[in-house]
């Protein structure tokens, strides 16, 4: 059985939900942040960077929600569904949304919400949160253009989505919020009525439009 380190909210909901629709079991282990347990002896020596997610597995930890992804539709998902069969055109589509996400999008967050890790005056924070929120909303207003089938990958739901509403879910703290656009906003409502993500996101102790 695999152990999914977690913090309620974070990016490691991907993996959370992504094992939900699985239908795979799995041993939640809450990290609290608020306590800095992220930062203790304990779990550095788990997971050196002291992040989350971080997964057990019967093969060693592995981090990063890219990888963990692959890895779990690789053992999980014979048919494909979800990430697309290993060498196909649908695999590296799909990859490449999910590190577009990971690269791209993730790091805007962190301005937005960790603006004092890029800079010690509070002047400068202001203007890198600031910078951060434009380029939020400027990408949020693309895709909600963009989303004109009922999910963002497409006619049919794939591990993307799972990210992208994750991401989207944090974009609630923006003005507008991203979950209120026009297009983003249906694709959310659609997406926490899974069962999976509902799983998921009760275990966490979260609501979809809430804390």
């Amino acid at each position: 059985m695999y152990t999914l380190y977690y913090s309620p909210g974070s990016c490691s909901l991907v993996v959370s939900c992504l094992l939900e629709e699985l239908e795979v079991a799995f041993e939640p282990r809450k990290v609290d942040f608020a306590a800095n347990e992220h930062r203790g002896p304990i779990y550095r020596k788990l997971n050196p960077k002291g992040k989350v997610p971080a997964l057990v597995t019967p093969e060693g930890v592995l981090t990063e929600c890219v990888a963990l992804v692959e890895y779990l539709c690789d053992r999980h998902d014979a048919s494909g569904k979800l990430l697309g069969r290993a060498g196909s055109w649908q695999r590296a589509g799909t990859l490449e949304r999910i590190a577009t996400l990971a690269t791209e999008v993730h790091p805007l967050f962190n301005r937005f919400f960790h603006e004092d890790d890029f800079a010690a005056a509070q002047e400068v924070q202001a203007a890198v949160k600031a910078r951060g929120t434009e380029k939020l909303l400027e990408y949020f207003r693309a895709q909600d253009a963009a989303l004109i089938r009922p999910y963002w990958s497409g006619d049919s739901m794939t591990a993307a989505d799972l990210y992208f509403m994750v991401i989207a879910r944090w974009g609630r703290w923006l003005e507008p919020s991203a979950i209120r656009m026009g297009n983003i906003g249906p694709f959310f409502a659609r997406m926490v009525e899974r069962p999976a993500v509902k799983r998921a996101m009760e275990r966490e102790g979260i609501k979809p439009y809430g804390t």
